[in-house]
């Protein structure tokens, strides 16, 4: 069950939990974790005991999870499967741990072409994303993306034109020079992820 603890902070809080899998009740690490995607666009991944902390989530605003994960997991979602409304207040805590279920890869959505417009790049300077996404059960769902914990960042890549999806990432000012790899991922309507997240690295000069 979610609960809440108070800590320090100015208008935001952090999300904290633990994945597990439903069958098994062991850890599943290398869980994708976003938090909002239309709006905070955050990211995280579980560490090898499936645990996750995602800091510098903007209090008062909506902050649904979700986790991905490869190998045929039914991805979650925080407001969908759980009924919550997550919404911090100013340096709160919030721990929500949650299940991982595997689905028939038969419904697994088909991506493609994962590419990066540039190899390099400086803080503060812009790349594009893209991807080729279809299918899956249920068809297509509007969950495209490309994530990078390193960065602690989500992009929601958007219809480009057939099944290209395409968004541009400005990478922050305050970057440490290093190697910085985007999984890229989608869903299907009906909770399928795609079997292998593509992943591109973009080294920040």
């Amino acid at each position: 069950m979610p609960t809440t603890t108070a800590q320090p902070s100015a208008n935001t809080g952090m999300i904290t939990g633990r994945v597990t899998d439903e069958a098994t009740g062991e850890p599943v690490s290398n869980t994708y974790i976003t938090v909002g995607w239309q709006d905070s666009q955050l990211a995280a991944i579980t560490d090898a005991d499936g645990r996750y902390t995602v800091p510098n989530v903007p209090a008062g605003e909506p902050a649904p999870v979700f986790g991905f994960h490869a190998n045929g997991y039914r991805y979650h979602n925080s407001a969908f499967d759980d009924d919550l409304n997550i919404m911090l207040e100013p340096g709160e805590t919030y721990t929500y741990d949650f299940s991982l279920v595997m689905l028939d890869p038969e419904g697994q959505p088909e991506v493609s072409d994962p590419s990066i417009s540039s190899e390099t790049a400086a803080p503060g300077g812009t790349v594009t994303l893209g991807l080729t996404a279809r299918d899956g059960e249920g068809g297509l769902s509007r969950e495209v993306f490309a994530a990078n914990p390193k960065f602690g960042r989500l992009v929601l890549l958007k219809p480009a034109g057939g099944d290209r999806f395409r968004a541009e990432f400005t990478i922050p000012a305050d970057t440490p020079p290093g190697e910085y790899t985007f999984a890229f991922f989608t869903a299907s309507n009906k909770c399928y992820v795609n079997g292998e997240f593509p992943r591109l690295t973009l080294r920040v000069t």
